[in-house]
């Protein structure tokens, strides 16, 4: 699987890849046998970038406590302790389970159909930002039941990032188009 992981970690951005890198590392410590969806949503929750918690708030408006955030935490967190552990210490990281396999395969698909450009490269050269790896994430069955569990809903913290992607896109692609105007007449 480490040929594998290293493909993997080409098709990310390198942001996207620190947090699959973090989460390797998670699973690791915690000796479980695969790097699941729970790992990668674990991490991102404690992200320094806070984009998953700034999706999770916005989603919840009428009441964004801190303390739902915690909660969300400790779930993941009970979730994860769970998880089995592996029978043995394992001389390399645990392996990505299907599970986030999966999800990184969502993700290189949402991100070939929200960027036209990229539509018409190869599957590789396709990088895949960490807005869909978190919407990939928020997909997993195993990551929705335990935000449930918190009080959040996986649809509407996806929802919550996809606007905000959306607002986005309505400002960059104006700025990107009068770029090439400005450099295809000069």
């Amino acid at each position: 699987m480490r040929a594998g992981l290293s493909t993997i970690q080409q098709t990310l951005t390198p942001e996207a890849a620190t947090v699959l890198n973090q989460s390797i590392s998670e699973a690791a410590r915690r000796n479980h046998g695969q790097t699941t969806p729970l790992h990668v949503a674990t991490t991102l929750l404690a992200s320094s970038s806070g984009f998953l918690r700034r999706a999770c708030i916005r989603s919840h408006p009428n009441s964004s406590h801190p303390l739902q955030c915690r909660a969300l935490e400790l779930c993941f967190s009970v979730a994860l302790e769970r998880l089995p552990t592996a029978t043995t210490t394992p001389a390399n990281d645990p392996p990505i389970s299907n599970a986030l396999m999966a999800a990184l395969k969502r993700a290189q698909a949402h991100q070939r159909r929200g960027c036209p450009e990229q539509q018409q490269q190869p599957l590789l050269a396709v990088k895949v930002e960490l807005e869909q790896l978190i919407i990939s994430i928020l997909d997993d069955p195993s990551v929705s039941r335990v935000m449930r569990e918190a009080s959040f809903s996986s649809p509407a913290v996806k929802a919550a990032i996809e606007q905000s992607l959306s607002i986005i896109i309505i400002i960059v692609r104006p700025i990107r188009r009068r770029f090439r105007a400005f450099h295809q007449s000069g």
